[in-house]
């Protein structure tokens, strides 16, 4: 089945490369989604291509939460489940899984300080938007804006208890633990919820971390690991 992704100008060139290893035809373009939408639409007139949104699609969403759903058949006692928070795919599948296996399981989202566009939603009420794409060291989450399916998700049906953010100093601390002590090949995203748990960030109990992805810029983890 042909894929055609589009994906940002400043991709992570890790992710860039897999995703054409993959077979997928790749167009960068923009650095948000929004900069992109009116190419993809297009190009889905032209080809008959039917979209398959990052984030903000039902199927992505509960493909996604079986990461906690696994994590949980694993470890059943688990009282708090941490996950990073981008546009709110992998959070809220998170949040189906984890509330579906007990209502008292606690579900935390963890982003940047610098990309906190879902904080500022949970502390609000309502989508809350950036004003342009954020600068992180975390580049899988650096969305403005979460999705509508994920704030009904997150928000709306109150299944994400929190959401807690951490610096960029605390997100590099988190892929040197990763990669030195865990021997966790993590990108900085994937440690988002590392980062909360080691700066103390997380509700207390027995947690267990979704650490999603591992496509690492070689060339950024060697310069936080000081090699």
């Amino acid at each position: 089945m042909p894929a055609l992704i589009l994906i940002p100008e400043d991709a992570n060139p890790a992710k860039v490369a897999a995703t054409r290893a993959l077979g997928a035809e790749v167009i960068q373009e923009g650095i948000t989604f929004a900069n992109r939408e009116q190419r993809l639409r297009e190009m889905m007139a032209e080809r008959g291509f039917v979209l398959v949104h990052p984030f903000n699609d039902w199927n992505v969403i509960h493909g996604q939460g079986t990461a906690a759903r696994e994590l949980l058949e694993d470890e059943p006692d688990l009282e708090v489940i941490a996950a990073p928070c981008g546009g709110g795919g992998l959070l809220s599948g998170t949040a189906i899984s984890a509330k579906s296996h007990r209502d008292g399981v606690k579900v935390v989202g963890v982003e940047p300080e610098a990309a906190d566009d879902a904080y500022r939603t949970w502390k609000s009420g309502s989508i809350q938007t950036l004003p342009a794409s954020p600068q992180t060291l975390a580049d899988g989450v650096r969305t403005t804006a979460i999705g509508a399916r994920n704030f009904e998700v997150m928000f709306g049906n109150r299944l994400v208890d929190e959401i807690v953010t951490v610096t960029e100093n605390e997100i590099a601390d988190a892929v040197r633990v990763a990669w030195t002590r865990l021997h966790l090949a993590l990108e900085p995203t994937g440690a988002l919820p590392l980062a909360a748990y080691l700066s103390a960030k997380l509700p207390k109990g027995r947690t267990g971390l979704v650490l999603s992805g591992g496509n690492a810029n070689l060339q950024t983890v060697a310069k936080l690991l000081g090699t």
